[in-house]
């Protein structure tokens, strides 16, 4: 019978494992430091979205049925739309609401030293569109207030102490057109 000892045995030796321990733990390290931001960055796009679904809900319906439809901010977080109802012969009959929207993970905020977005229709609070609290879409496609008047408008959105987290929706109201901005730590980008 030949048996012969090996030498040179396969694996690693105890210096290789010490290393690739170390750079695992550097990189899982890392990693745990930038998740947090990285979580609220898309905690923030993901409210932005529900928001802007909710405007272009209102805005769709009210151009699909040939109907104002009102946008309310409530709260901190909540957007509602509600329909008019008309009878026959233009009479008024109520409302509907079509959709209640709550923002998980953001609230109407404006953060201080920020400024207004490029778009540059104001900066006057979280939701700055002027001095009524009734808006709505218009079947023609217009943004209007409760007395007939074109608005232009910002709508500011974030977590409350997070200003990386912020984030903007303007309305050009002729045509209800909707931008979103995204703040970049120096100036507001186009998202």
């Amino acid at each position: 019978m030949n048996t012969r000892l090996r030498s040179n045995v396969d694996g690693f030796t105890m210096v290789e494992m010490l290393t690739v321990l170390a750079i695992a733990s550097v990189l899982m390290a890392a990693a745990i430091m930038v998740m947090p931001g990285v979580l609220s960055q898309g905690r923030s796009d993901g409210g932005t979205a529900q928001a802007l679904n909710a405007l272009r809900l209102a805005r769709d319906s009210a151009i699909e049925q040939r109907r104002n439809i009102e946008v309310k901010f409530i709260g901190k977080n909540h957007i509602q739309t509600v329909r008019d109802e008309i009878l026959a012969g233009g009479v008024p009959n109520g409302t509907t609401v079509i959709a209640d929207v709550y923002l998980e993970s953001q609230q109407f905020t404006q953060f201080t030293g920020l400024g207004d977005t490029p778009d540059h229709f104001g900066a006057s609070g979280p939701i700055a569109f002027g001095t009524t609290p009734t808006y709505m879409f218009t079947s023609e496609g217009t943004f209007i207030d409760a007395t007939g008047d074109v608005l232009n408008g910002t709508i500011f959105l974030g977590t409350p102490g997070q200003t990386p987290t912020a984030r903007a929706i303007t309305i050009f109201g002729p045509t209800a057109l909707l931008h979103v901005w995204k703040w970049s730590g120096s100036t507001w980008v186009d998202n």
